[in-house]
């Protein structure tokens, strides 16, 4: 909130901000190899069946739709203790490429139309499993092979409730002395409310956020700051914050959900077993998602000069 009174306040750059000179000398600019090991490290935190995960028959087919994640994605699920070879990756769009040639829209989040390359890779490879980033790596789509064949895409709110779940459970598991009344899971108005119904059944808070990271970042350390445990932070649009840093992270929870499938299938689960089982005992909650484009720019601007007049009469 600081951030955005003070460029509210500071429209317009001052001309020192264009002298790039002092980059260099400033503390603020950290090589990525200062901070890329720290960062490995601190998640381990999250790791909780590395047995299983070095054992297991599961093969994940990791996309980085044309963006950073691939090395970084790579590096967590073998840190997780994955065998390197059952970390299959989508070629095509592997490395990063401005044009994303072979999708017309990079958002994991449009589900089976964006991931036909996946899908196709999984299935050339004996894979179950799909992990895809999006270009930047902080959001993440899962899929799960059906005993048809067919493929499962998981909404953003189904990957919440599971991660919730999974989250929670873990926790508990590994605090079984813990004062519960001081643990927070955080998700935003337009997610699912799920995690308020399984806060008030398991003992734990759940606290809601407007929309957005920024909301649940700084509501997260305003909580810490407090001496309360904040273990998760997550929103429908397919972003979720179970580690260290205040803003939603799609590598570590390739680990993540990697493990959880993983463990699953030791249990005779899949991942959609597992997601109707937390439905029966917490209650079916209908959610329903959407978002408008408009037709031309020229609509466009007529909304937004409706809003900014609506805005200046108020």
């Amino acid at each position: 909130m600081e951030i955005v009174r003070l460029a509210e306040e500071e429209r317009k750059p001052r001309d020192e901000y264009w002298d790039i000179s002092n980059l260099h000398t400033n503390p603020l600019l950290k090589s990525a190899d200062v901070v890329i090991d720290p960062y490995f490290e601190g998640e381990k935190r999250l790791i909780y069946y590395k047995d299983i995960n070095m054992k297991t028959p599961l093969k994940i087919t990791y996309s980085a739709f044309h963006g950073v994640g691939f090395l970084y994605a790579k590096r967590m699920i073998q840190q997780f203790g994955f065998p390197i070879d059952h970390f299959i990756s989508v070629k095509e769009q592997q490395d990063p490429d401005p044009d994303f040639s072979t999708l017309k829209f990079p958002n994991p989040e449009e589900g089976h139309k964006v991931l036909t390359l996946s899908f196709k890779t999984a299935d050339a490879n004996g894979s179950s499993f799909i992990i895809a980033n999006d270009p930047d790596a902080d959001r993440i789509q899962i899929a799960e092979k059906e005993k048809d064949g067919k493929w499962r895409v998981f909404s953003g709110n189904e990957m919440g409730a599971l991660m919730t779940w999974w989250i929670w459970t873990n926790w508990r598991r590994t605090n079984p002395n813990a004062d519960t009344s001081n643990v927070y899971i955080i998700n935003s108005a337009v997610s699912s409310q799920i995690v308020k119904t399984m806060a008030d059944a398991e003992g734990f808070k759940n606290e809601l956020t407007l929309t957005g990271f920024k909301w649940m970042g700084n509501k997260t350390a305003e909580l810490r700051a407090q001496g309360k445990t904040v273990i998760l932070a997550w929103e429908e649009s397919i972003g979720y914050m179970p580690g260290n840093s205040l803003d939603k992270d799609g590598i570590n929870c390739s680990g993540v959900y990697a493990e959880m499938a993983a463990w699953l299938q030791t249990q005779g689960k899949t991942v959609e077993d597992q997601l109707y089982e937390i439905y029966n005992k917490y209650g079916f909650h209908m959610v329903r998602s959407s978002y408008w484009f408009t037709p031309s720019k020229e609509v466009t601007k007529k909304l937004f000069d409706s809003l900014r007049k609506d805005m200046k009469v108020c």
